[in-house]
């Protein structure tokens, strides 16, 4: 088999366990919490276990068997209705427009600030 890659549609061992980090992680949050609280054991001092946890379930998925894995597809299936042919812009022409190509003014050019006295000033409203 080729990469791996997870497919949440997939029901092999190896794809079923895709969510057991998050929960592994937080069960064990909760009972080293639980130790600093109820033995003399600190958070300081048990947080390597972490580490250990988090390894274990890493180990556990690789060695999980992938056989019947479906792979993700990289693309969805082609679309099934009628055909349309893809879009090409066509330049404007005068000829296949029916006449002469008018083209808008340019935008008006703002006047200078002053000082107030009213010459040539451009004033909104």
């Amino acid at each position: 088999m080729g990469y791996y890659r997870p497919n949440p549609a997939c029901r092999c061992g190896r794809c079923s366990t895709n969510g057991l980090m998050g929960p592994a992680v937080l069960v064990t949050i909760g009972v080293l919490f639980l130790l600093a609280n109820m033995a003399d054991y600190p958070f300081h001092r048990t947080w390597p276990i972490m580490l250990i946890v988090i390894g274990l379930i890493k180990v556990v998925r690789y060695i999980i068997p992938d056989s019947g894995h479906i792979n993700p597809g990289l693309y969805p299936p082609p679309y099934a209705g009628p055909y349309q042919p893809p879009y090409q812009p066509v330049a404007p022409n005068a000829a296949s427009a029916g006449g002469p190509i008018v083209t808008p003014p340019p935008d008006p050019v703002a006047g200078e600030l002053g000082i107030g006295n009213g010459e040539n000033e451009v004033h909104n409203g």
